[in-house]
C-alpha cells in the first residue's frame, strides 16, 4: 500500500518530460490531461513548458502522485537544450503523429536514441523508461485508394513495427493511440503510468519524508530531541 494520507506529507513528485517532433501534438495531449481542453490554434512551444497536476489514480484510490510534466518544444533548433528538462525525470512519453507516421516515427525513433544515451552509465532502477503515444487518431481516416485488406495490411505493419522497436529497446514499457481533440485514451494513459509506478517509489518517499519530518519536529524523534535541545539550552540546574 502507497500510504497515501500520511499526516502533513504531500504525495511524491513523478517527473514526466514529452519529447517528440514539433506540432505532433505534445502540448494538446498536456492541456488535455491538466484541464480538459482542447485548443486547435495552440501555438508551438518555445524551449519547454512546464506543468504541475495533483492525480489520484481511479483503480487504485491509495495512489496519488504530483506529476511534473515538462512539455519540450520539437524544434531541431531547441534540441541542444533538452537534455536538460529530462534529466532525473521518471518517464519520457515520445509522440509521434499517427496521421503522419512514418515522418514522425522517424523522429521518435531520435529521442529514443537520445534517451539511451542519457542512461548509459545509470543503474537500471534510475533509467528514464519510454511510452510511446500516438496522437491525433481522430484524424487517421481510411485511405479510400486501398481496399479493405489493403488497409489491414498497412495497420499490421504499423503495429509490427512498434512492436520491433519495443522489443529492441528494453526501456520502452509501452504504447497508447490518443486524440487530444476527443479526449479518447488521454486520461487511460496517465492512469496506467500511476499503476504501474514500481511500489517501491512510493514506500521509499514516504519513509524519507517521515524520517524528515520526525527530525524537524514533526514526530517522535522530532519531539525527543527538541526536548533534549530545550532542557540544555534553558540554563537551570
Amino acid at each position: 500500500m502507497s500510504e497515501i494520507g500520511d499526516s502533513g506529507i504531500s504525495p511524491p513528485p513523478y517527473k514526466i518530460v514529452l519529447l517528440g517532433e514539433s506540432s505532433v501534438g505534445k502540448t494538446s495531449l498536456v492541456q488535455r490531461f491538466t484541464s480538459n481542453t482542447f485548443d486547435i490554434h495552440v501555438a508551438n512551444t518555445i524551449g519547454a513548458a512546464f506543468i504541475t497536476k495533483l492525480y489520484t489514480s481511479r483503480t487504485m484510490k491509495d495512489r496519488t502522485v504530483k506529476f511534473e510534466i515538462w512539455d519540450t518544444a520539437g524544434q531541431e533548433r531547441y534540441r541542444s537544450l533538452t537534455p536538460m528538462y529530462y534529466r532525473n525525470a521518471k518517464l519520457a512519453l515520445i509522440c509521434f503523429d499517427l496521421n503522419n507516421f512514418e515522418y514522425t516515427f522517424n523522429a521518435a525513433k531520435y529521442w529514443i536514441q537520445q534517451l539511451e544515451l542519457n542512461n548509459s552509465g545509470e543503474p537500471e532502477e534510475n533509467a528514464v523508461k519510454i511510452q510511446l503515444v500516438g496522437t491525433k487518431s481522430d484524424l487517421v481516416k481510411p485511405d479510400p485508394t486501398k481496399s479493405a485488406q489493403e488497409r489491414e495490411i498497412a495497420d499490421r505493419e504499423m503495429g509490427d513495427r512498434l512492436m520491433e522497436l519495443s522489443r529492441s529497446h528494453s526501456n520502452i514499457v509501452g504504447f497508447e493511440r490518443t486524440s487530444s481533440k476527443e479526449g479518447s485514451s488521454v486520461a487511460d494513459l496517465f492512469e496506467d503510468i500511476v499503476i504501474h509506478i514500481d511500489e517501491d517509489f512510493f514506500k521509499t518517499y514516504y519513509e524519507r519524508a517521515r524520517t524528515e519530518q520526525d527530525a524537524e519536529g514533526g514526530g517522535p524523534i522530532g519531539s525527543i530531541l527538541n526536548a533534549r535541545h530545550a532542557a540544555a539550552t534553558s540554563g537551570c540546574c
